[in-house]
C-alpha cells in the first residue's frame, strides 16, 4: 500500500516537472520568435516611434522653444531641460502603454528607449532651421 502511494506521488511529481519544463520551452520559443519578428520589422517600429517623436517635437517646439528661435537666442538650460522632459513624457503618452511596452522590449530596457527619445530631441533642436534663419537675418542686418 505504502509503495503504491509512493509510486503515485513520484509519478505525479515527474508529470508536473515535465509539464513545467514543457511550458518553459514554449515560452522561451515564443520570446525568441517575438524578438525575431521585431528585428525583422524594426523599420516599422522605428517609423512608428519617429512619427510620434515628430508630432511631439512640433508641439513642444511651438509651445516652449519657438519664441527663443524667433529671437535667435539659445534656450536657457533650465528651459531646455524642462522642454526635453516634456518631450519625453509627451512621446510616451502618445505611444500609449501597449506600444511603449513593445518599444521597451525592442530596445532592451526603458533607459535605452528614453535615451534614444532624448537624443532625437537634442538632434532636432541642434538642427532648428527657424533659429538658424533668425541668426542669419540678425547678422545681415548688422
Amino acid at each position: 500500500m505504502l509503495q503504491s502511494i509512493i509510486t503515485i506521488i513520484s509519478g505525479s511529481v515527474i508529470f508536473v516537472s515535465m509539464f513545467i519544463a514543457s511550458i518553459a520551452v514554449i515560452i522561451r520559443k515564443q520570446n525568441i520568435e517575438k524578438k525575431k519578428h521585431m528585428m525583422d520589422h524594426f523599420d516599422s517600429y522605428a517609423g512608428i516611434l519617429n512619427y510620434h517623436m515628430e508630432r511631439a517635437y512640433d508641439m513642444i517646439h511651438k509651445d516652449q522653444i519657438l519664441i527663443y528661435s524667433l529671437e535667435a537666442t539659445g534656450v536657457p538650460e533650465a528651459e531646455f531641460d524642462a522642454a526635453s522632459k516634456s518631450f519625453g513624457k509627451l512621446v510616451i503618452k502618445m505611444l500609449g502603454p501597449m506600444l511603449y511596452g513593445e518599444l521597451i522590449y525592442l530596445y532592451g530596457n526603458e533607459y535605452t528607449l528614453i535615451f534614444n527619445i532624448t537624443e532625437y530631441f537634442n538632434s532636432k533642436y541642434e538642427g532648428d532651421e527657424i533659429r538658424k534663419a533668425s541668426l542669419d537675418n540678425l547678422s545681415e542686418e548688422e
